[in-house]
């Protein structure tokens, strides 16, 4: 990998997934989530071009900021999962 920093920036963007991954409130996804970011991590794990690093660590950090939007809004979660949520007993 290209620089120290770089490196640190790559670790932190795979912690913040894990953590949004397990905080996740649709369990499957949550677990699809862990494994989406631990098998990119593995396969670009040789990369050497500080460009394409920093590239893939940008798509990250959006990707990551949709997973968080669908965190916070179970109405999109609803529509894009298709699961009906159980409606709250009174």
């Amino acid at each position: 990998m290209a620089g120290i920093g770089l490196r640190r920036e790559v670790l932190a963007l795979y912690r913040d997934a894990l953590r949004v991954a397990r905080a996740f409130p649709e369990r499957s996804m949550g677990r699809k989530l862990q494994y989406n970011a631990r098998e990119l991590l593995r396969l670009r794990q040789r990369e050497r071009s500080e460009a394409r690093i920093q590239r893939h660590v940008a798509e990250g950090r959006d990707a990551l900021e949709v997973y968080r939007v669908l965190q916070n809004d179970p109405e999109l979660l609803t529509a894009i999962t298709r699961k009906k949520r159980p409606a709250a007993s009174s």
